[in-house]
């Protein structure tokens, strides 16, 4: 599995298409039963030094990378959250790590939420 196959990057536009958020690969009707479904809050939204996300039934997303709002939409392929049409505000704050601003995937576990840039990489993890 390739979770940054889309090359996307999360200030622009993504890749279009895929699943609706609510599907999963095994073909469950209600993924938000399944302990590692994506819906939800990863990180921890009252440190808002700190990056977190927020994956809404919907299909919505939001968040912050510390600094910067970020907005955009998710659906779930294969076990892979992707990420689209995420935009973010642009503030310059001092002594924030932005990796959030390079996401384009995830991959959720029952409490970790992997998260890879474009390119497939790696960049950061989020806990429930």
């Amino acid at each position: 599995m390739d979770p940054g196959s889309n090359g996307g990057t999360p200030d622009v536009t993504g890749s279009s298409g895929g699943a609706s958020p609510s599907s999963s690969s095994s073909g469950s009707p209600d993924a938000s039963a399944d302990a590692s479904a994506p819906e939800g809050i990863w990180g921890n939204p009252e440190n808002t030094r700190e990056p977190s996300l927020e994956l809404h039934e919907d299909g919505r997303l939001t968040g912050t990378d510390g600094c910067n709002r970020l907005m955009g939409r998710w659906v779930l392929e294969d076990g892979t959250v992707r990420f689209q049409e995420v935009a973010m505000t642009m503030m310059a704050c001092p002594d924030v790590d932005q990796w959030l601003a390079s996401a384009a995937s995830a991959v959720p576990s029952e409490d970790t939420l992997l998260v890879y840039d474009g390119a497939g990489n790696e960049i950061g993890t989020l806990t429930r």
